[in-house]
């Protein structure tokens, strides 16, 4: 064999893990051997956990402001729906069918879900949630329709 064969023979190793672990093992106890691969799989874990730790919390730091600022204006909005609805609702039947489904369509889980953000979290591109934006209109009627005012 070439020395270059004997460089790419060390690079493409056909030696399965097995034998590379024997052989980095001989001498040593099955104890000892055992306590090993222990350490080298609690190193392992450890690492995995700590690289976890950091993406969430970054994840947490990234969205927090826009999810505080959903959910502010979640709140905002059902407010208003909820005293226009406790008010008017026996009257009109439309509103009360809209406070129900904003009961639906503005739960956490529905704001947040990933399909309306793209892959960085971030809104589209008008910055705008879509389903926020469609209850901020109709919120905004039933304000104008029952003269409240609303800022």
């Amino acid at each position: 064999m070439s020395n270059q064969e004997d460089i790419l023979d060390d690079v493409w190793g056909s030696d399965s893990d097995s034998e590379m672990i024997s052989n980095e093992n001989a001498g040593y106890s099955r104890d000892l051997q055992k306590l090993r691969e222990q350490h080298n799989k609690r190193g392992y874990l450890d690492g995995i956990v700590s690289s976890k730790e950091v993406n969430l919390q970054q994840g947490f730091n990234d969205g927090f402001p826009t999810g505080a600022a959903i959910g502010f204006e979640v709140g905002r909005l059902m407010g208003v729906l909820q005293i226009l609805n406790y008010k008017y609702g026996k009257e009109n039947e439309q509103l009360k069918k809209d406070y129900e489904q904003a009961l639906k369509d503005l739960k956490i889980g529905n704001m947040l879900s990933k399909n309306i953000f793209d892959a960085e979290y971030k809104l589209p591109d008008d910055g705008k949630h879509p389903v926020l934006e469609e209850w901020k209109a109709k919120v905004s009627a039933y304000s104008a329709e029952y003269n409240i005012l609303r800022k």
